[in-house]
């Protein structure tokens, strides 16, 4: 079911003229291709549910998301899984406003609690059409640019002072790779809690925290290995192993070879 509303292509403030707006409620298998887009720009909220968008790969955008679409942007999205509720404004401008800086074709991830709020306003504007209805919406959908983008700059800053941690604990694993730190340890290096930690350092590296202190470890015994002054079972104690039936393992899963066969 689709509730739609339509603007008069009246009023607009700073170049841009509301097109049309509404409130979706999708079932399970519903789909749009606009392969060359449309002639407006879409912004797209997710109230419930979730929506796979077709973007660089297919992602999965949950409640609370946002998706911008420039004119001509191709458009795919499809409600995969149980229903869904959803928000839209379409609009028109010859080029958007310069304090509008959202990256189209990609999912925001926002916790906007006003959102659907402000969409229903919009709409409800352009139903009642009473005078001067288009500014009010465009106000109102400026202002849901703005808090996207508001959202946005706290996530990065997030990102960032999260990055900072990792880099902590990548430095010490650098230093002392061959302790044997549990994943409560290096948390509480980075003041994070152990699932945050670990989400975030995989999110940073793309790898877990002992998979990243595994591979310091072998680069480090490869180095140990071509010096000559040690054997494997010294390597293999040196550098963190309990035993060096494991260090061989691993050295071999991650290099191709056994130790004694590199040190050759």
């Amino acid at each position: 079911m689709i509730f739609n509303s339509y603007a008069q292509g009246g009023n607009a403030l700073a170049g841009v003229r509301l097109v049309s707006c509404g409130h979706i409620f999708a079932k399970e298998g519903r789909e749009i291709l606009r392969p060359q887009g449309r002639e407006d720009f879409l912004l797209f909220y997710i109230a419930k549910g979730e929506e796979t968008f077709y973007l660089d790969k297919p992602r999965v955008a949950g409640a609370g998301s946002f998706v911008f679409f420039k004119p001509h942007e191709k458009q795919h999205h499809a409600t995969r899984s149980g229903a869904a509720e959803f928000y839209y404004v379409h609009f028109s401008a010859d080029e958007l406003p310069e304090g509008i800086t959202l990256e189209s074709a990609k999912i925001h991830e926002t916790q906007i609690s006003s959102a659907p709020q402000l969409f229903e306003q919009i709409i409800d504007e352009t139903f009642e059409k009473k005078p001067q209805y288009e500014i009010l919406c465009l106000s109102l959908l400026f202002s849901l640019f703005a808090l996207i983008q508001r959202e946005n700059a706290r996530t990065e800053a997030r990102v960032d002072k999260d990055h900072g941690h990792i880099a902590r604990a990548i430095q010490y694993m650098g230093r002392s790779f061959s302790e044997d730190l549990s994943l409560a340890d290096y948390a509480a290096m980075c003041m994070m809690s152990k699932y945050h930690f670990l989400r975030t350092f995989k999110r940073v590296t793309g790898q877990t925290p002992f998979e990243y202190r595994t591979r310091i470890r072998i680069e480090n015994a490869k180095q140990m290995l071509e010096s000559g002054d040690l054997s494997v079972a010294e390597i293999g104690e040196k550098i963190g192993f309990s035993s060096p039936a494991h260090f061989s393992t691993v050295f071999k899963k991650l290099v191709g070879v056994s130790p004694k066969i590199y040190a050759k």
